[in-house]
């Protein structure tokens, strides 16, 4: 008889065990993950920790393959029709740790101005790692301001311009200016000198000196130069001034006249006209 009711008290337990159990099924569970948060951060599916190729994975940061320098580069001033003293040289280098950069051509926008020469195989190949050099001139054949773009084409990377400039100026002349540019002289007797002398005065008003040659008379023996400070052979500067001195010694009665020319290293560029009557 107690060995009956003993084993109905476990039948007993063993129902109210069930029942606790039902009850507390419906009971929310404590969240490890908030718990986990908590206590330390977690990477996010758009954070560089990502798996690749998974949503929100950030791409890896782009390289850079081919680089140029300078990028840039603005020439002197320089003369029309004549060459820069200066020569711009551009590098071009493929970075090491990157395929070949595959060169496909290198041209020039205004290539009579801005003309270039290239050490680089086009078409052809710069190895990771390596370099080769663009050398490009400034031959203007306007005044102003000039500018081109030497641009490299690859097939692997794009391509990449150099913007390039200069000013075209007037050449650089000797000018001369002669003051006055003729002169009379009174009335002299024939076989006489007329000491009122025609004084002339010649200014370099270009940008360069000009070396003067000679300062002659047409008719030497009437209206022969007698006295100059420029000296001949010799260089005005510019800016600089000097005289020639001519007197008139006709030799026959009536009108009389001659030049007088002044000539440079670049040829004649002026002349003096003097006049005068013999009676």
């Amino acid at each position: 008889m107690l060995h009956c009711r003993s084993h109905w008290v476990s039948v007993a337990v063993m129902l109210a065990s069930v029942a606790l159990t039902a009850g507390c099924s419906n009971l929310p569970l404590p969240s490890v993950a908030s718990s986990a948060t908590s206590s330390s951060s977690t990477s996010s599916p758009s954070s560089s920790s990502a798996i690749p190729g998974s949503i929100g994975a950030a791409a890896p940061p782009a390289s850079s393959q081919f680089t140029v320098s300078p990028a840039t580069f603005s020439f002197p001033s320089t003369a029309i029709g004549s060459t820069s003293t200066i020569t711009a040289v551009v590098t071009l280098t493929s970075n090491a740790g990157n395929a070949a950069i595959q060169l496909t051509d290198i041209t020039s926008s205004d290539p009579t101005e801005f003309p270039l020469t290239t050490t680089c195989s086009v078409p052809g190949a710069i190895a990771p790692g390596t370099t080769c050099l663009v050398s490009i001139q400034f031959k203007p054949n306007t005044a102003g301001i000039r500018s081109a773009q030497i641009t490299t084409i690859t097939t692997n990377v794009g391509r990449v311009s150099v913007a390039v400039s200069g000013s075209g100026a007037l050449a650089a002349s000797p000018q001369i200016t002669i003051t006055p540019e003729s002169f009379s002289f009174p009335n002299t007797v024939v076989g006489g000198t007329s000491f009122t002398g025609g004084v002339i005065t010649l200014t370099n008003t270009g940008t360069v000196a000009v070396a003067l040659t000679t300062i002659t008379s047409s008719d030497a023996s009437e209206f022969p130069v007698t006295t100059t400070t420029c000296n001949p052979p010799g260089s005005l500067p510019p800016g600089a001034s000097c005289t020639v001195s001519v007197q008139f010694r006709p030799s026959v009665a009536g009108s009389r006249s001659a030049q007088i020319t002044i000539v440079t290293n670049v040829g004649p560029i002026g002349t003096f006209s003097v006049v005068g009557a013999g009676f």
